[in-house]
């Protein structure tokens, strides 16, 4: 091989080395994982439905494997989530984020009711919007509402287990949108 012809080879490689270098990442940062639509949510055990009383909302928290690049964050909290029971077996879970600009809301014991700290936005312990004369509430609709669903606990067949479907919804519109 001549010297020319051996310079040229090595320096488009070295240029190609160099391409590859800068470009990968640089493609990397198109193709980030932020900007790809969220998995659809799974279902995740909440807690046993012996502990929720009555019309007594209990706040429980969603803890789930996340990866964050190259850090793995093996029980990390992604939500929470308001469970109140109804009659008989039947339960309704609340994402504990205002519907107005997503602060987090509080039960007030009380007084019976949910409400939001940063505007006082209130709901019912059945999600909806509360109106009280003389007081405004912000929130554009009630609580977003979760899917749940109860599975017999393997450990005690007598007992259930409560599963929620977490989603995170939008705020600052009257409408239930998912948040993608």
């Amino acid at each position: 091989m001549e010297r020319r012809s051996f310079l040229k080879w090595f320096f488009h490689g070295l240029g190609a080395a160099f391409t590859a270098t800068l470009g990968v990442p640089a493609l990397m940062y198109l193709l980030d994982p932020r900007n790809r639509p969220a998995p659809p949510g799974a279902f995740k055990t909440v807690g046993k439905l012996s502990e929720l009383k009555p019309g007594v909302p209990l706040q429980a928290i969603i803890r789930e494997v996340r990866t964050d690049a190259w850090t793995l964050h093996p029980n990390d909290v992604i939500g929470r989530v308001w469970l109140v029971r109804g009659e008989g077996e039947k339960v309704s879970a609340f994402t504990t984020i205002c519907p107005h600009l997503g602060c987090s809301v509080n039960f007030l014991p009380e007084s019976g009711y949910f409400q939001c700290p940063c505007h006082n936005g209130m709901f019912d312990t059945s999600g909806s919007l509360r109106h009280e004369p003389g007081k405004d509430n912000p929130a554009p609709r009630g609580m977003d509402e979760l899917e749940v669903k109860l599975v017999v606990d393997a450990a005690d067949p007598k007992e259930k287990l409560v599963q929620v479907k977490y989603e995170s919804f939008t705020q600052g519109i009257p409408e239930k949108k998912l948040r993608t």
